[in-house]
């Protein structure tokens, strides 16, 4: 039996993928979610695992070539036959791994550069060195020897970087050249040459979009891949920017979201003074226990989760066929800012979670992100969004639906103001505004207050001792 391979969708906005590279050739047995090929999105790049154990009968889509979400790109045979099969070439070797990014994979791809096979009968030359016997053995043994030293994103960017691999220390098994090995290499070399980034654009391009800068870890930055753009100097004063894909596909979905929802806009403000306290207290105290910090950002999710709940029109989208489809399950996607460009990753069934477990979850997420290690599961199934556009100081911020959602919620810096409260006394309050973007062909603004309200009640209810567990 036959098992069709397509292309998968990693990501709400994304409509097609490159071929990176396959990782297993035609002929080849692979074990079901062994990584079958590298996929390549304007958003992350990701291993395909394998949906069946079998073997790779036909490859239909080439390397470097782009297709659309579902295209067909691979048959497996399944048989018992198969499954039971000896083959020293093509069995999985003991770097093959389930579902996960490339940044992590160590799967390798069959290359045959450097290889040539010399004028004499059973013998082959690899890198200089001359062995003796049969041809194929041969040149599977050479062809083993390369996919065991390098993973095919590190040859990739290698390449892209004209970089030397006989410079680099591998640290994979064996001494195998990985992917970060070569972004270490490449953000060593760019931190001795100066950068044309602004301040302001800096600030706005750290990798920070639910952790606060100075919470990161040191090493994050070294392993964030920079945006490749090409820079064009257009008069003495002027120069003229070639976006990157992933830019060119952030503009593409942010224009077809205004096109495609009529946006309307509510805001609430909202009294986070116990939550602030709390956090002042209690926030190292956590960190040192738990491993992981925690924010600002929980709290509004956990109130987000209460107030789709009680308005789950929140949770929908608008159908084709001009009907509302209302979603079950309350998947938030957070969206992370990370050098290469914005991306929005998925915490599935959120509201099945404590503020401790929250706060796990964001902070596994944020890291993923801006370390290139999201899956292809990460970026999917998201039914709300929640932003956090406050780590950068924002007051008011208006965001655009994450098609196909029904709405957006930004939460803003939280700051402290004089405001009036009971009895008309003015006290210095922790504030902070949230910001509701929403499709009016689904809400109305009484829907979209309530559900802001709702939201509001929850952040305000918490007293000065908080149980986040």
């Amino acid at each position: 039996m036959a098992t069709v391979v397509q292309m998968p969708r990693l990501g709400e906005s994304v409509a097609e993928g490159t071929l990176g590279a396959w990782l297993k050739q035609e002929g080849d047995y692979v074990e079901k979610d062994e990584s079958l090929a590298e996929i390549i999105t304007d958003k992350i790049n990701a291993d395909l695992p394998s949906p069946v154990a079998g073997r790779l009968s036909k490859i239909l889509v080439q390397t470097d070539e782009t297709v659309a979400v579902g295209a067909t790109i691979a048959m497996i045979e399944e048989s018992a036959d198969v499954a039971g099969a000896e083959d020293e070439h093509a069995a999985p070797g003991p770097d093959a791994a389930p579902v996960q990014s490339v940044a992590q994979a160590e799967t390798p791809v069959v290359e045959t550069e450097h290889l040539a096979v010399a004028g004499g009968k059973g013998t082959a030359t690899y890198n200089g060195q001359v062995g003796q016997g049969g041809q194929s053995t041969e040149v599977r043994r050479a062809e083993e020897e390369e996919r065991q030293r390098i993973s095919p994103l590190a040859r990739r960017l290698a390449r892209e970087h004209a970089i030397d691999l006989n410079q680099i220390a591998g640290t994979g098994t064996g001494g195998r050249v990985r992917k970060d090995d070569i972004l270490n290499y490449v953000s060593d070399k760019q931190n001795n040459i100066p950068q044309f980034v602004s301040s302001s654009t800096a600030q706005a391009t750290a990798p920070a979009a639910f952790v606060r800068s100075s919470e990161q870890p040191a090493a994050v930055a070294a392993t964030s891949a920079k945006p490749a753009v090409a820079i064009t100097t257009v008069r003495a004063d002027e120069e003229l920017i070639t976006p990157s894909r992933m830019r060119l596909s952030i503009a593409e979905h942010m224009v077809r979201s205004k096109h495609t929802s009529p946006h309307a806009t509510t805001v609430v403000e909202v009294d986070m003074t116990n939550i602030a306290k709390w956090l002042e207290k209690h926030k190292e105290e956590f960190k040192q226990r738990e491993g992981y910090g925690i924010s600002f950002v929980p709290f509004v999710m956990k109130a987000v989760c209460e107030g789709i709940r009680k308005f789950p029109m929140l949770n929908s989208s608008w159908t084709e066929d001009n009907k509302i489809l209302i979603k079950k399950r309350i998947n938030l996607g957070m969206a992370v800012a990370t050098d290469a460009g914005l991306v929005v990753p998925t915490i599935y069934d959120a509201d099945q979670f404590t503020l401790a477990g929250l706060a796990k979850q964001v902070n596994a997420l944020a890291l993923r992100a801006r370390t290139n290690k999201l899956t292809i599961q990460d970026m999917q199934n998201s039914t709300f969004v929640v932003n956090n556009p406050g780590v950068f100081g924002t007051i008011i911020s208006v965001p655009i639906i994450n098609q196909p959602h029904a709405g957006i919620l930004s939460m803003d810096a939280v700051v402290k103001r004089a405001v009036v409260i009971e009895d008309d006394a003015i006290a210095v309050r922790s504030m902070m505004y949230l910001c509701l973007s929403f499709d009016h062909r689904i809400l109305d603004g009484a829907g979209a207050g309530g559900f802001l309200q709702a939201v509001r009640n929850k952040l305000q209810s918490y007293g000065r001792e908080i149980d986040v567990y």
